[in-house]
């Protein structure tokens, strides 16, 4: 009778100590990849313009950082673009659609970012652009040396909208010359 009580407890002891161990043991992480490294790289820039976190922006750009607007030859320079980070207010930054392109110690990122901004004048504006963003390894560290931004959803809208525009103005132009036209000859008519 013995022996069974003696064979359960050495089970519960076997059993407890194999759970205990399981739990002191470390979980092995998976190494991270440059991939993932630039992305998590890219949220922490984003979040740290959010919180207007200066030293988070400085120690993530390098010194000749510039943006790129779209179709535009000017850059914006990283001492302008720091003091237009603190300027306005940033908010709800989020990345979609991720491509990481590794070249050496250089990097391509593109993706999709959408935001809300308000200016220094009061001016809300909410936006998607596709950007890329071209990072480079420096003494180990990655540093993001370019934004380039194509094309904003808001641009979209203000072309359609200016266009719409055009389209209205050309439209009334021919009808005022349509009814003077008709007028003129009306009254060559009648006399």
């Amino acid at each position: 009778m013995r022996r069974p009580l003696y064979i359960f407890l050495g089970f519960l002891l076997l059993v407890g100590g194999c759970v205990t161990l399981a739990q002191e043991s470390p979980v092995l992480q998976q190494p991270i990849t440059p991939e993932q490294e630039l992305i998590s790289l890219s949220e922490q820039w984003m979040a740290a313009l959010e919180r207007k976190d200066r030293a988070t922006l400085e120690r993530l750009m390098a010194d000749g950082f510039y943006i790129s607007p779209p179709g535009e030859l000017e850059k914006v320079e990283r001492g302008e673009w720091l003091k237009n980070a603190h300027e306005m207010d940033w908010d709800s930054l989020k990345y979609h659609n991720f491509k990481v392109d590794i070249y050496g110690d250089t990097a391509a990122v593109t993706s999709r970012l959408d935001f809300a901004v308000t200016t220094r004048w009061g001016i809300p504006i909410s936006t998607s652009s596709p950007v890329t963003d071209i990072w480079v390894r420096r003494n180990g560290q990655w540093q993001v040396a370019a934004r380039h931004f194509g094309m904003s959803s808001l641009e979209t809208k203000l072309r359609v909208a200016a266009g719409l525009i055009a389209g209205l103005a050309l439209c009334s132009l021919i009808w005022l010359f349509m009814r003077f036209r008709r007028r003129f000859t009306g009254e060559r008519k009648s006399t």
